[in-house]
C-alpha cells in the first residue's frame, strides 16, 4: 500500500495525517498512529483497523456501496463466500478501499 492510500483512507476515517506526531484511534483503545519526520505514516493497517473502516463505512450508509464496488471490480470471479474470505484479508481489503476511495468518493 503506498503512501497516497494511506492518506486517503486516513482522511476518509478523519485521522490527520502529515499534521501531528501522534494520532489517537479512539475506536481502539490501545491503537496509537505515528508519523515520521517525512511524513510516512507509520502504523499497521490490519484487521483491527479494517474492521474500524467498515465501521465508519457502516455509519456512513457507504457499506454496501463499497461491497459492491470491490465485487464488481473484482477480476477473479469467487464464490461469495470466497469473495468475503478474500477480502477479509486486510491487504486485500485496503488496496479496495484505496481504489474505492480513489474513483468512486471524488
Amino acid at each position: 500500500m503506498t503512501n497516497e492510500d494511506k492518506e486517503l483512507i486516513s482522511d476518509y476515517m478523519g485521522w490527520r495525517t502529515k499534521t501531528h506526531a501522534a494520532h489517537v484511534f479512539n475506536m481502539h483503545k490501545d491503537f496509537v498512529f505515528t508519523t515520521c519526520d517525512n511524513g510516512y505514516i507509520n502504523t499497521h493497517f490490519d484487521l483491527n483497523v479494517a474492521g474500524a473502516c467498515v465501521r465508519e463505512m457502516q455509519k456512513r450508509d457507504d457499506w454496501f456501496d463499497f461491497v459492491t464496488y470491490a465485487d464488481v471490480n473484482d477480476t477473479e470471479r469467487y464464490t461469495w463466500s470466497q469473495f468475503f474470505a478474500w477480502l477479509y484479508n486486510a491487504d486485500n481489503f485496503f488496496e479496495v478501499m484505496a481504489k474505492w476511495l480513489k474513483e468512486e468518493k471524488k
